[in-house]
C-alpha cells in the first residue's frame, strides 16, 4: 500500500506541472486509486492532509471526475455514456444490455470482481455515439452485440 510518505515523493515529482500543492489533488487521487482501486475514506484524508485542502473540497473533487471512484469497482470497468446524444442514439438499451448480459446492477460488482458497470453522464465522446469505455478505452458506436461479446470475453465466458 502507498504511504503517505511515497504519496509525499509523488506529489514532489508533480510540483513543476503543479507549482501550488491543491492543483495536485486530482492526480493525487489517482496516484491512491491507482494503488487501492479506489478513493476510501481514509485516501480523502491524505490527499487532503497533503495538498493542504478540507477533506470536503477533496470529497466534492472526488464525487465530480467519473474517473474517482469512491466504492469498490471491478477488475474491469465500463463506463456507458447516458447523456442525451448517446442516448438518442440507443445508450438506454446498452445500459439494459450490459446489466443483464453482466448479471450486476449499476453501480455494483459482480460477483467474481470481474465487472462494473457504470453509467457516465458524458464521455466527450458525442461523435462515436452511443459510446462507452473499458478501462479508459473509448468505445463506439456500440451495439448491443458488441457490447455483449466484450462483456463476455471480459468475464472469460466466450
Amino acid at each position: 500500500m502507498i504511504t503517505l510518505q511515497e504519496l509525499e515523493r509523488h506529489l514532489a515529482q508533480l510540483a513543476p506541472d503543479h507549482p501550488e500543492r491543491r492543483a495536485a489533488v486530482v492526480p493525487a487521487m489517482q496516484a491512491l486509486q491507482a494503488e487501492r482501486g479506489h478513493l476510501d475514506d481514509a485516501a480523502v484524508a491524505e490527499v487532503a492532509q497533503l495538498t493542504g485542502q478540507s477533506t470536503t473540497e477533496v470529497e466534492e473533487l472526488a464525487t465530480f471526475y467519473s474517473l474517482i471512484y469512491r466504492r469498490p469497482v471491478g477488475r474491469h470497468v465500463l463506463q456507458i455514456c447516458d447523456s442525451a446524444c448517446c442516448s438518442m442514439r440507443g445508450a438506454d438499451r446498452l445500459l439494459a444490455s450490459a446489466e443483464k448480459t453482466s448479471d450486476v446492477s449499476m453501480g455494483e460488482v459482480t460477483s467474481d470482481g470481474t465487472l462494473s458497470v457504470l453509467p457516465s453522464i458524458c464521455l466527450g465522446l458525442c461523435d462515436r455515439a452511443p459510446a462507452a469505455l473499458i478501462d479508459g478505452e473509448a468505445l463506439g458506436p456500440l451495439d448491443e452485440a458488441a457490447l455483449e461479446a466484450l462483456l463476455r470475453r471480459l468475464r472469460g465466458k466466450g
